[in-house]
């Protein structure tokens, strides 16, 4: 019997919301799930495919860290990791983190070499003796065996996953017809499947595995923070912790697997079967707080309905954080909590003050952090899209969706904290919007309204959270708010990031 477990997107150094609290929860989450791999599960090997890793540009304390927890793990289990997109770009360097933990032992480095050959990747067996850099594939003996369990690694590819998924099946076959047909073969690689989280930005369809499926028994992804398996040979185990109060508020598992392999008919066959369990890892707790600001005349008038609504919402909560994976040592962790407005805003935005009630949720509910999301329309910028001049937005019979968006954009200004500067935020929100619709890197949207909001505002951008996503539910950048500053960051620019969203 061999058993191996199968962790992805720990995401080490993640320090969300500029919270130290967070990137000590990538830790000691990481650090729970090795622990029961080892103690609970006797893995002979520990496969971890892509995002080890949140930056590949590392403070020393996080790789201290990562050296610390790999170190806890006996000798005899090899940490084989494969490259995802926080790990290092499509550009990588010539020696990354990755490269160094290699050669000083604590993981195996894997990836294919798909520079020699446009049609067949490379892939050179790990030698102890000689470990390099990295290494192609790594060879896990089965006793009962004639061949070993064979892991290959292909490290992010992007937009080019499918030919490199090509060059993949045809570089397994060269490289078992010449080191010897393995008992079972495992894939690591860092992408998501189309064909079963389609709304959730996947690139890779079954039809495109089609011929990676004729070599490897067991696929083991990463990337999608959200737990699937697919066709009796895909799994994607989720990420350990939630990435961002979407990912925490659905109802996703996340954790890793343990895969069970054994001898597949008589003794001496060279193959295996396997049986695969998922098991939950313990992490922080993500809660949706949701409150309609319709019904409500005046700041007071809400400011007592968010409180009553709130206190109606407790039992709920500490109910919910007491969940066995989200308790330490027996005690519910301090949560995360998702604050959504939603509806009509009856009187003037700029009197909608969202910080001082989050902060007394924060406080009643004894919440790490409050994350503030603002889905809602004033009265005036409803009457605005109801009343809207249609000579001013329609020229010759043909909608000016241009002077639309600036009419709305500069309303919206005026109803909020930016009303001395509407003009000059309606046209920020405006060119923001245009390069959205081009589809425009989102670093480049986000420099582009950073530097926009440093002329306007200098007072206002220290340690600020934009939230602008590429991908809502892929985690191409994980929680997707950029961190600007160690401190708690300010939230009176959500409303702004809220519109350029939309």
């Amino acid at each position: 019997m061999l058993t191996l477990t199968h962790i992805a997107d720990t995401h080490l150094g993640h320090r969300q919301y500029g919270l130290k609290q967070r990137e000590d929860d990538m830790v000691s989450t990481t650090r729970t799930a090795f622990r029961e791999m080892v103690e609970e599960h006797d893995t002979d090997a520990v496969l971890l495919p892509g995002d080890l890793f949140h930056s590949r540009d590392l403070r020393p304390k996080v790789l201290d860290q990562a050296e610390r927890e790999l170190s806890r793990l006996p000798d005899d289990v090899p940490v084989l990791v494969s490259r995802g997109n926080h790990d290092e770009n499509l550009t990588p360097r010539e020696v990354t983190w990755l490269n160094y933990l290699h050669r000083r032992g604590h993981i195996v480095f894997l990836k294919a070499d798909l520079e020699a050959d446009p049609e067949t990747a490379r892939f050179d067996p790990y030698d102890p003796s000689d470990p390099g850099d990295c290494a192609g594939f790594y060879d896990i003996e089965v006793e009962e065996c004639d061949g070993p369990v064979r892991v290959f690694g292909l490290q992010w590819r992007g937009a080019r996953t499918g030919q490199a998924l090509q060059q993949v099946a045809n570089g397994i076959e060269a490289a078992n017809a010449e080191h010897g047909e393995p008992a079972a073969t495992v894939l690591l690689a860092h992408f998501g499947m189309e064909d079963e989280v389609p709304t959730l930005g996947g690139t890779m369809t079954h039809a495109e595995l089609r011929d990676v499926k004729e070599h490897v028994d067991y696929l083991a992804l990463g990337h999608i923070h959200k737990r699937y398996e697919a066709a009796d040979w895909i799994y994607n185990p989720g990420s350990p912790e939630a990435h961002n109060t979407r990912e925490g508020r659905h109802d996703w598992e996340h954790g890793y697997c343990s895969i069970a392999l054994s001898p597949n008919g008589d003794e001496g066959e060279n193959t295996v079967e396997y049986e695969v369990d998922h098991h939950s890892t313990k992490r922080r707790p993500y809660y949706q707080v949701e409150f309609d600001v319709t019904p409500y005349d005046s700041p007071g008038e809400l400011e007592t309905g968010f409180q009553e609504h709130v206190r109606g919402e407790q039992s709920k909560i500490d109910e919910y954080c007491r969940k066995e994976e989200f308790t330490a040592n027996g005690d519910p962790r301090a949560p995360i909590i998702d604050l959504r407005f939603t509806g009509t805003l009856q009187f003037s935005r700029g009197d909608f003050r969202t910080d001082e009630l989050a902060e007394w949720l924060k406080d009643e509910c004894d919440a790490l952090y409050v994350q503030v999301n603002t889905g809602i329309r004033t009265a005036d910028v409803q009457q605005l899209i109801s009343e809207i001049d249609e000579e001013e937005v329609f020229q010759d019979g043909r909608l000016n969706k241009d002077a639309l968006e600036h009419r709305v954009f500069e309303t919206i200004a005026k109803e909020s904290i930016y009303d001395d500067h509407a003009e000059d935020v309606a046209d920020v929100l405006g060119n923001a919007h245009q390069m959205a619709q081009a589809e425009e890197a989102v670093e480049d949207i986000r420099d582009s309204v950073s530097s926009a909001r440093q002329e306007l505002f200098p007072e206002l951008t220290d340690n600020i959270v934009l939230d602008i996503d590429e991908d809502p539910f892929s985690d191409t950048d994980p929680d997707r708010e950029t961190e600007l500053g160690d401190e708690e960051p300010s939230r009176e620019v959500s409303d702004e990031a809220e519109v350029v969203q939309q």
